[in-house]
C-alpha cells in the first residue's frame, strides 16, 4: 500500500519538514498512534495540504487494523473524486497518485479488479516521475491486477520496466544463496529497511514467476523450497507442460511454511489447492473427480470465509474482505457438470458467475449448451416407437401413429429473460454471444494482421476478454465462433425461427477453415430450415451425394464429445442420407428416396428410419406392410 511519502514540498518550513519526517520514521516502525499525533500537529498549520491528509487518513486506516475500510474509502474519494462507476480517470499530479493507488486497492478488495486496473494505468502513466517508494508498491500491484485479468504480456512488459528503473538484477532473483550479488542496488533500496527489502524480494520473485509461467515460458528455473507457494507455481509448471501426474504430486506435498489462511493473508492454501487439483483431473477427462475437488474447494472457501463475507463488515480487515474464490470455482465446477452431463446443476453454477463476468461470450455459450442439454435430454425419454397406442379391437382395431414433433411454445406468462433452463432463454444467451464475438472481431483481425512492435506496454493487444478464463486469439475466437453459430442456428429451428436459422447457417459456412463435423452441422441445419419454409428444391443442395461420400472421419472421432452420437463418418454419412431421402420424398423423388435409405446403415438412424418406411408404404398405398411394420415395432400392442 502507498502509505506516505518522504518527498518534501518547498511550502514547509523546517520545523514541518522536521516533523513530516518524523511522522514517516514513526509508520516505518509500526507506531501508527505516534505516527497520528505528530500528523496532527503538522495539521495544525498545514490543514489544507492535501498529502498531509492523506497521511492521516492511512495512519488511521492502519492503526485500526485495516478495518475501518468504509471511512478510509471516504477519505480516497474526498482526495480523487471517483465515485461510483469509473469512467475516466485523470491523475494531475504526481504528488497525489498514491491517493489513487489506495483507492484502486480498496477497489481490487472488493472484487472489482478492472476498475482498480483503470486507475492503475493512469498511475503509472507517471512510472518515470514517481519515486522508488510508491513505485514499488504501484508497480508490483498494477502486475497483480494485469495478471489477474488474463493480461500477461502487458504485465511481462511492465516487469521489465520496473527491473530497469530499479536496477533489478534478474539473474540473482531465484538464487537463494546470500553469497549472489544483491537484487537492487544500494542506491535505489536507500527509503526501506530490511525487513521491507525482504518482502519486496520475496514478493517480486514470485510475481515474476507467476508473470513467465503466464508468458508461455514453461523452462525456467523455480526454487526448490517446499512451501506452497512455490509448490503451487511448480504444479503450475508441470500442469503447462501436460505432465499432470507431477503437477498433482507437487500440490500433494506437506509443505513447511505456515498455511495460508484468510485470516492473515487474505487467501485459503486449502481452496486454492483443491481447485488446482480440480483442473489437474478436468484435464485428462476425469470429470467426475474434477467434479469432486471442485466441491471440497467450495466448501474450503465457505469455511474459510464465512466470517469475512464480501459484503462491508467493519469486523474484517480489508484483506479478508473479497477473499473469496467462489465464482472461479463455480465456473470450473460447471464446466464439470456440464460433461458429466447434469446440465441443470451446472446451469445454476454459471449463473452465479455471470454475475460479475457477463462480457464473456465463452460463459453465455456454457450456458446455451445447458440449456440445450436439457432439452435433449427430454427428447430423448420420449418414446421413439412407430406406434403410440390403439384404438378398438378385432377387425376394428386402428393404429395411433406417434405424432411428430411439436414446435415448443412458450408459455404467455413467462419472461424469456427469467433464467431457466429452456431452449427461449438458450436462444438470448446465444444472441448475446454472438452480440459479443460481432463486437470484437475487427479489433481482433486488425491487431492479428497489424505487425506493430513499438507499440506502449499498456496497448499491447492480449486477444478478445473472456475472464475468469483466458483471453481468446484468433484460432480460439474461430473455434468458439463455429460452435456458437451452430448452436444458435439448431435452437433457432426448433423454436420454428427458420429463417434467423438457416442465416446463421449460411454464416457458418463463409468460415474458413471449417472443421467436417461443423460443415455437417451447418449442412443439415441449413437444409431443415429451407424444409420447414417448404422450399424443399433448395434444401437438397445441402445434401448432395458428393458432399456425403467426401466427409472424412478423422475429423468426427477427434472432435466429437463421447456424449454426441455423430462420433464417426459413417454415422455422419447415415444421418445425411437419411436427411436426403426425408428431401426427396417432399419432391416426390421416390426412387432417390429409396436409394438414399438403403445407404442408412448405421444404428443411429434406426429409430428415424423405421417410420419413415411406414411413410414410404404409406405413399405406395402398401397397407399390409404397414401393419406388419407396426407389429414387429410394436408386438406388445397386437
Amino acid at each position: 500500500m502507498a502509505e506516505t511519502s518522504s518527498a518534501k514540498k518547498p511550502t514547509l518550513n523546517d520545523q514541518e519538514r522536521d516533523l513530516e519526517q518524523q511522522a514517516f520514521i514513526e509508520f516505518q516502525k509500526a507506531d501508527y498512534h505516534a505516527c497520528y499525533q505528530t500528523l496532527q500537529k503538522l495539521l495544525k498549520t498545514q490543514d489544507s495540504n492535501s498529502k498531509v491528509l492523506h497521511n492521516r487518513a492511512v495512519v488511521e486506516f492502519y492503526n485500526s487494523d485495516l478495518r475501518r475500510y468504509d471511512q478510509f474509502r471516504s477519505a480516497m474519494i474526498q482526495q480523487t473524486g471517483l465515485v461510483g462507476e469509473i469512467r475516466t480517470v485523470e491523475v494531475k499530479d504526481r504528488e497525489s497518485c498514491a491517493a489513487y493507488v489506495n483507492q484502486a486497492i480498496v477497489l481490487y478488495h472488493f472484487k472489482q479488479p478492472l476498475a482498480a486496473l483503470k486507475i492503475m494505468l493512469v498511475v503509472m502513466a507517471h512510472f518515470d516521475r514517481l519515486d522508488d517508494y510508491l513505485l514499488r508498491r504501484a508497480g508490483i500491484f498494477t502486475v497483480h491486477l494485469l495478471l489477474d485479468t488474463n493480461q500477461p504480456k502487458k504485465a511481462n512488459r511492465l516487469l521489465g520496466m520496473l527491473q530497469n528503473r530499479l536496477g533489478i538484477q534478474v539473474y540473482a532473483i531465484l538464487s537463494d544463496s546470500d553469497e549472489d550479488e544483491p537484487l537492487i542496488d544500494n542506491e535505489s533500496r536507500k527509503d526501506i529497511s530490511e525487513l521491507q527489502f525482504e518482502e519486496f524480494r520475496k514478493e517480486f520473485r514470485l510475481i515474476l514467476i507467476r508473470s513467465n509461467l503466464l508468458n508461455g515460458k514453461k523452462n525456467m528455473s523455480i526454487p526448490l523450497e517446499d512451501t506452497s507457494e512455490y509448490s503451487i507455481l511448480k504444479g503450475h509448471q508441470y500442469f503447462l507442460g501436460n505432465d499432470y501426474q507431477m503437477a498433482a504430486k507437487e500440490l500433494s506435498k506437506q509443505f513447511t511454511n505456515e498455511p495460508v489462511s484468510v485470516n492473515r493473508h487474505g487467501e485459503d492454501q486449502n481452496t486454492i489447492l483443491a481447485n488446482n487439483m480440480g483442473v489437474i483431473h478436468f484435464s485428462v477427462k476425469h470429470y467426475a473427480l474434477a467434479a469432486r475437488f471442485f466441491q471440497q474447494a467450495l466448501l474450503f472457501d465457505k469455511s474459510a470465509t464465512e466470517d469475512t463475507s464480501t459484503e462491508r463488515v467493519e469486523g474484517s480487515p480489508l484483506y479478508c474482505v473479497g477473499a473469496t474464490k467462489r465464482p472461479e470455482i463455480l465456473y470450473n465446477h460447471g464446466l464439470a457438470l456440464l460433461h458429466l452431463q447434469r446440465p441443470k446443476e451446472a446451469f445454476e453454477c454459471m449463473l452465479i458467475v455471470l454475475n460479475s463476468n457477463h462480457n464473456n461470450p465463452r460463459l453465455w455459450l456454457r450456458l446455451a449448451e445447458c440449456c440445450i442439454m436439457v432439452h435433449r435430454q427430454e427428447k430423448q425419454a420420449q418414446n421413439t416407437s412407430i406406434c403410440h397406442g390403439t384404438v378398438g379391437c378385432g377387425v376394428h382395431r386402428k393404429y395411433v401413429l406417434n405424432p411428430s414433433p411439436k414446435t415448443a411454445v412458450p408459455e404467455g406468462d413467462q419472461s424469456l429473460a427469467i433464467p431457466a433452463t429452456t431452449l427461449e432463454f438458450g436462444a438470448l444467451c446465444l444472441r448475446n454471444a454472438v452480440a459479443l464475438l460481432e463486437y470484437h472481431e475487427p479489433e481482433l483481425i486488425r491487431q492479428t494482421e497489424s505487425s506493430d512492435k513499438t507499440v506502449a506496454w499498456d496497448k499491447v493487444y492480449e486477444g478478445v476478454p473472456c475472464n475468469p478464463s483466458l483471453p481468446m486469439k484468433l484460432v480460439s475466437f474461430n473455434k468458439l465462433k463455429c460452435a456458437v453459430l451452430a448452436a444458435y442456428s439448431y435452437v433457432l429451428n426448433t423454436l420454428g425461427e427458420y429463417s434467423l436459422a438457416l442465416k446463421y447457417a449460411k454464416q457458418m459456412l463463409t468460415m474458413k477453415d471449417l472443421p467436417q463435423s461443423y460443415l455437417l452441422l451447418s449442412h443439415m441445419y441449413a437444409a431443415e430450415a429451407l424444409i420447414m419454409m417448404n422450399r424443399p428444391l433448395e434444401a437438397i443442395t445441402y445434401l448432395e451425394p458428393k458432399f456425403i461420400t467426401e466427409l472424412a472421419s478423422d475429423d468426427f472421432g477427434m472432435r466429437a464429445s463421447p456424449h454426441w452420437n455423430i462420433n464417426s463418418a459413417d454415422a455422419a454419412r447415415s444421418v445425411m442420407h437419411y436427411n436426403r431421402a426425408v428431401v426427396s420424398f417432399l419432391i416426390g423423388d421416390y426412387e432417390q428416396a429409396k436409394i438414399a435409405m438403403n445407404s442408412c446403415n448405421h444404428p443411429l438412424v434406426m429409430p428415424y428410419l423405421k417410420m419413415l418406411n411406414v411413410y414410404q408404404e404409406l405413399l405406395l398405398g402398401n397397407y399390409d406392410k404397414v401393419q406388419l411394420l407396426i407389429r414387429y415395432d410394436t408386438p406388445h400392442l397386437i
